[in-house]
């Protein structure tokens, strides 16, 4: 019987590189396709005052843009946990059994959370987009609090959770440099400290997801380029 060949360290660093760029691409396509969406889904009219442009739901080109907006957001979401799944395998056994499970659990719930508050916002479009039944203000302002609450109070302190668990498990995995622990840890309290709803911080959590793709892409390169063999003279 012969013995099964050993893969070479090189092929496994390769893949540990490979795995790497998937999670800085999927954590970028999720920025990206979050912030269209939550621009889509936030563009609707407010309500005031009992009143609102009932007029803007019966469009069928705000229709489209928020159903657009809908599908970019489950989208989006699918992307966030491929960032998950590929980080959680690049620390692998290195990983610290609390903050894993915390970086999990979180990310989990705000999956869920963000899909809950997309549907609650598009919901009065999709009224009158599927059926044909135009909201009245009412109803609107009942969707629109519900998906704000979900965004701004549920969805903001689950992102800080997880901000705060990947911060650390980057800081003890060393997969992240100092400067972006430390904006880590600000975002995530900027995030968990907002006494009241904050439209603002619905950007936030994208634009820190961009941040840490980006930071995981360039090291990724400039460690591919290190572990690179050194190009033999021509004679």
């Amino acid at each position: 019987m012969t013995a099964r060949a050993q893969p070479s360290g090189r092929k496994i660093r390769g893949a540990a590189l490979r795995s790497v760029e998937a999670a800085a691409l999927a954590g970028l396509a999720h920025a990206a396709l979050s912030l269209v969406s939550t621009y889509l889904l936030l563009r609707a009219p407010r309500p005031s005052a009992g009143t609102v442009d009932v007029i803007w739901y019966t469009d069928e080109a705000n229709q489209r843009s928020t159903v657009l907006g809908l599908n970019l957001m489950a989208i989006g979401t699918i992307a966030f946990l491929w960032f998950v799944a590929v980080i959680r395998r690049r620390v692998g056994e290195r990983e610290n059994r609390f903050f894993g499970t915390v970086f999990l659990g979180s990310a989990l719930l705000l999956a869920a959370t963000r899909i809950i508050a997309g549907i609650l916002l598009a919901a009065p479009a999709m009224s009158a987009y599927a059926f044909d039944l135009p909201p009245d203000a009412n109803s609107i302002g009942l969707w629109q609090a519900a998906g704000l609450s979900m965004a701004t109070i549920v969805g903001t302190r689950l992102e800080a959770v997880f901000v705060f668990s990947t911060t650390t498990v980057g800081r003890l995995s060393g997969a992240l440099p100092a400067w972006l622990v430390g904006l880590g840890y600000l975002a995530g309290l900027a995030l968990l400290a907002a006494p009241l709803p904050r439209t603002l911080l619905i950007w936030l959590f994208p634009v820190w997801i961009s941040l840490v793709s980006a930071s995981l892409l360039v090291r990724h390169r400039l460690l591919d380029a290190e572990s690179a063999p050194p190009a033999t003279p021509s004679p």
